[in-house]
Formats: C-alpha cells, sequence, structure tokens
C-alpha cells in the first residue's frame, strides 16, 4: 500500500492542506518554520498514534480550533485494494463529545491494527543523536519498530509502562512509610513476566538488526569505509541473574531472572524509590570494528551506521506486512554528497519516499525532475519541477 492522498484539516499550521504523493520520490520544499515537518509528523501520527515530537496530543490542534483531522488515503499498485485511514485529535478546549478516534475505513480502530495496512519509517536530524545520546534514544528505536511490527510486543510495551508506573508509586510510598513492600509481591511477579516478554522480543530484534547491518553499512559508507566491521550488542541489567548468555533465551527464562535480579535489589530499590531492573533500564551498544561508536567512530562513521540502522528497520518492517512509508524530515543538510546518492538510490529501491527540504540544492543531482511540492504562509502547493 501507497500514500496516494493526505489531507488535513486544523492541524498544526495548517487550516487545511491536501498532498498527493508520487509512488516514488515526492519533495516538499519551503524556508525553515514553513510548516514541512508538520506534514511529516501528520503520517507519522495517523500511523503510529503518536507524536515523534514531545507535548500532548492538543498541541497539533490548531490554535482555538475543537479538533483536528489527518486523513491518509491508501492504494495497492494495482488500484485493487485501498484503505482510508483517519485520526481526530481533540484541541485543548474540545467539547466532551469530541475525543481522539482512529479509524480504519470508517471503522474504529486500535493503532497496532492500522500497521496492518500501513508503516512508516522516520529519520529526522535527531537521528544523529541516536548512537551518542541518552540510552532512552536507543530504546525508543527499538520499541518504535516492536510497535509496528508485532501486536503482542505493542502491547507488552504498553503494559510495560502500566506495570512500572504502578510499582514506582507504591516504591515511593513504601519509602515515605505510607505503605509496606508486601504489596511489591505482586508487582515484581508482573514486572518479571512482561519485562521477560519484552527483553525477549527486543533481543529478536536486535539478532534481526545485526544481521542486516553489515550489507546495508557497506550499501551507504563511502570507499574507505567499507567492509568496516558493525556490530550490535544488547545491554541489559540482568547481570548474574541471566546465567547463560550464549543461547536464545525463552520470554519465561528472561522472566525467571527478573524473578532472582528483582530480589537482589530489593533493598536499593526501597531506599532510592524506583524500579532498577527491567526494560527500561537496558540499552543498545553499537561497535565498529570491536569498539563502541559513541567513543572511537567518527562522526561520518557515525552518521554512515546510523542510516544502515533506518534502511534495516525500513525492510525488517516490509517483512509480513505492508512496505513501509519513509519520512526524511531534512536529512539531505546533515549528509555529504556521495552518502546522499547512497541513501536516496537504496530508499527508492524500496517503496515510497517523502522528503522535506529547506534548499533544493542538497537534491542530490542524479534525482532532478521529481515531484515538488512548495509550502509557504500555512499553505501547501504543487511547484515546478526541477529540470
Amino acid at each position: 500500500m501507497r500514500l496516494t492522498r493526505l489531507l488535513l484539516e486544523d492541524f498544526r499550521s495548517y487550516p487545511t492542506a491536501e498532498l498527493h504523493p508520487d509512488a516514488g520520490l515526492t519533495i516538499v520544499a519551503g524556508p525553515n518554520g514553513a510548516g514541512k515537518t508538520n506534514l511529516l509528523e501528520a503520517i507519522f501520527v495517523a500511523v503510529a498514534g503518536r507524536s515523534h515530537r514531545a507535548g500532548p496530543d492538543t498541541e497539533m490542534v490548531r490554535h482555538g480550533r475543537p479538533f483536528g483531522r489527518i486523513r491518509l488515503d491508501l492504494a495497492d499498485p494495482q488500484g485493487s485494494a485501498t484503505a482510508r485511514v483517519e485520526l481526530i485529535l481533540p484541541g485543548a478546549e474540545a467539547p466532551p463529545e469530541i475525543r481522539k478516534r482512529l479509524t480504519v475505513n470508517g471503522l474504529a480502530r486500535r493503532v497496532t491494527s492500522v500497521h496492518d495496512d500501513v508503516r512508516v519509517v522516520l529519520f529526522r536530524p535527531e537521528e544523529m543523536l541516536l548512537l551518542v545520546g541518552a540510552p532512552g534514544e536507543r530504546r525508543r528505536f527499538l520499541d518504535a519498530i516492536l510497535a509496528q511490527r508485532d501486536r503482542r510486543a505493542a502491547r507488552d510495551l504498553g503494559e510495560l509502562a502500566r506495570v512500572l508506573a504502578q510499582r514506582n508509586a507504591l516504591l515511593r510510598s513504601i519509602r515515605r512509610e505510607e505503605a509496606t513492600s508486601n504489596g511489591l509481591v505482586f508487582w515484581d511477579e508482573a514486572l518479571a513476566t512482561v519485562g521477560g516478554r519484552v527483553t525477549a522480543a527486543r533481543l529478536q530484534l536486535v539478532r534481526d538488526l545485526d544481521d542486516r547491518l553489515p550489507a546495508l553499512h557497506d550499501a551507504v559508507a563511502p570507499t574507505d569505509e567499507i567492509g568496516d566491521r558493525v556490530r550490535l550488542v544488547y545491554v541489559d541489567t540482568l547481570k548474574d541473574a541471566w546465567t547463560d548468555r550464549s543461547v536464545e533465551p525463552s520470554a519465561d527464562e528472561l522472566a525467571a531472572a527478573y524473578r532472582r535480579r528483582l530480589a537482589d535489589v530489593r533493598q536499593k530499590e526501597l531506599w532510592n524509590g524506583v524500579s532498577l531492573v527491567g526494560p527500561q533500564r537496558d540499552d543498545l551498544r553499537v561497535e565498529l570494528g570491536g569498539r563502541e561508536v559513541a567513543t572511537h567512530a567518527s562522526r561520518g562513521q557515525q552518521r554512515t551506521i546510523i542510516l544502515a540502522l533506518k534502511l534495516a528497520e525500513r525492510d525488517l518492517l516490509s517483512v509480513g506486512g505492508p512496505t513501509p512509508i519513509v519520512l526524511l524530515d531534512d536529512v539531505f543538510s546533515e549528509l555529504d554528497a556521495e552518502r546522499s546518492e547512497r541513501l536516496l538510490g537504496l530508499l527508492l529501491e524500496r517503496g515510497q519516499v517523502l522528503v522535506t527540504m529547506a534548499d533544493l540544492s542538497a537534491l542530490p543531482a542524479g534525482r532532478r525532475g521529481v515531484a515538488i511540492w512548495q509550502v509557504g504562509e500555512g499553505r501547501l502547493s504543487v511547484a515546478p519541477r526541477v529540470a
């Protein structure tokens, strides 16, 4: 399925907007602050159910309006199958009858079921912090892939967040001497069970990414970086509680390890008033030639690895589901000409790509003549193609 039309109503800076992307590459051009990123955000929100930007959903609704609407019209290449995804977002002062609502072909659906019809891969300038930023950046990268490709994993991630909120609240109450530690028995078991499933899913995902990464790295890399060995290592908090790391563990085996580890850190958690063990504390280490990329790789090497990771994300999401729509937000301004041409060539072999650009001269020279839409003053219009 590919996106044939994007319709917006009172979303961010747009009173109304309509975009008809090409089946391959579509450029959305305009000065900084004109609203280019808002278009990619709208597509992402309709598919993922949340924004990649910080803030509540109400911030996405144009100021003073009761609700915003996003509509995606989708079709397969032959036009024999179509789908319409629509998301309603209530504004800050919306009446009670207006609630957040997602529908597919007019029927209410959960976000996880939307991924049967459409998936997205988002690449934004902030992705350059993926390797050198906080561990939460890398956890979000893994979990975003899991949420789109595996309904069970998506439910487990939501359950994990609920369990941690309840368990941390109880730990704080115990620390304030407002509750006893007896109630932790239930939440320890809940955290071990769902934590085992989430960790097992993440480990499988890391193996899948690691299998694809070397070839994709070499496809993007300049000549002098080809052949550099890239490796992913999942860093958990189980320590000695997980004794045999040479085999692929089941969710039940990991749950048992979590039970042992939670018992080990019980007093420390009671003192700190927060959960110290679980998938929420894990990390992903990326190595190049056996050395950690965050501290030993050049910025160019880091960019190459991040591009390869996003390509691997796109390829994995294509397995057992629709080919993802790739959203590139002002990426080419961060890349040299060689990496830009290699990246775009690889993506266009894989489906539909939407790119935002402030300066059309950053577009790889071999890709001129593509569809261009211009953004300015809250309006969207077709622009002449670059010769």
